[in-house]
């Protein structure tokens, strides 16, 4: 099964889980003859009148790209203006998460504050190997997981949206999605760090990971975007908590007690998405530890996050504002 929660740029996934895809479209080629011309009219109209502009609401997965320029072009970073460069410099700063860091820095980047060394990568064999205790019970649904059309199920599926009505929430998770990937592949490809069975042999994952890299876990940024644009977005926002400290083994994802159901439920979501791909061999658990901090970074930068607070800030890409405030007119109703 294919594993890529890279989430296939060049799939059409509509969000409707198998329906057809809104308007009737999208269903295949139709196969005509030579003749069905025929059936026109013997002389085109001098006069065609002029359409009404196309439906607003047209296919989400390629309606994402206006957002991502706006993430690359508009949001003012503050390393060479430049998102990646810009997110890799923080990774590189925090101390609270291992970083690969045995290529050499490019000029002016700083070195790793706690770079990975052998005894961390030990813990980190452990971690795999601990997870793998929990593959009879999350076998299916780790692979469910592995695909876009799966994975994303999982939001849609706990917020019962509804691809005719809850449009827009449905393309901020699109938006989130490949906001995450662009950033998740950028990432890579400096790190380059190895799998885990490529680290470890004796290590056998549950599935084949994709042909990339393995730090940062895409899944986990994915997942961890996703989640953090949906909680923007409902009745009582919530920004995303500061990193905590890294520590071996990593404690559960802690219950904030006084965010609302939904809020709880989605960080819950994202947090299991990402440790499964632990549990299926395919990540370390500071890939997913990563992807987290650096989807939370995201989320802060596209909105502009000063201090605590859940308000947009005035360098907020004002794409993403809109939209999440129209998602947020859906997800009204959510505890």
């Amino acid at each position: 099964m294919p594993d890529n929660l890279n989430l296939n740029l060049d799939q059409n996934l509509n969000l409707n889980l198998g329906a057809m895809s809104l308007g009737g479209m999208g269903l295949g080629p139709r196969y005509n003859t030579d003749d069905f011309c025929r059936l026109a009219p013997l002389a085109v109209p001098p006069v065609v009148a002029l359409p009404v502009p196309y439906t607003p609401n047209w296919d989400a997965e390629y309606r994402a790209w206006p957002f991502v320029r706006e993430f690359v072009c508009v949001i003012p970073w503050p390393t060479a203006n430049d998102p990646v460069q810009s997110l890799l410099v923080e990774l590189l700063l925090q101390n609270a998460i291992p970083v690969p860091a045995d290529l050499t820095p490019a000029p002016g980047e700083p070195g790793a504050a706690l770079a990975l060394a052998p005894g961390i990568l030990s813990q980190q064999v452990v971690g795999v190997l601990n997870a793998s205790i929990d593959r009879a019970d999350r076998a299916s649904e780790i692979l469910h997981q592995a695909d876009g059309v799966g994975a994303l199920s999982y939001w849609t599926g706990m917020l019962r949206l509804d691809p005719a009505t809850d449009t827009n929430t449905i393309l901020l998770i699109r938006v989130a999605r490949k906001i995450g990937e662009f950033v998740a592949m950028g990432l890579k490809d400096r790190f380059r760090m190895r799998r885990p069975a490529q680290v470890y042999p004796w290590i056998m994952p549950l599935i084949d990971g994709p042909d990339t890299p393995s730090y940062p876990s895409s899944h986990s940024l994915q997942a961890h975007l996703i989640s953090s644009a949906l909680k923007l977005a409902l009745p009582v926002p919530q920004p995303p908590p500061p990193p905590a400290p890294w520590v071996f083994p990593p404690p559960p994802l802690p219950l904030p007690p006084l965010a609302p159901q939904t809020s709880q439920a989605l960080d819950h979501l994202a947090y299991r998405v990402a440790y499964n791909r632990e549990v299926a061999g395919v990540h370390f658990p500071m890939d997913s530890e990563a992807g987290r901090f650096v989807a939370y970074s995201c989320i802060r930068h596209l909105y502009d996050i000063a201090g605590g607070g859940a308000v947009p800030g005035p360098n907020a890409g004002p794409l993403f504002v809109a939209l999440v405030g129209a998602a947020a007119g859906e997800l009204a109703n959510r505890p």
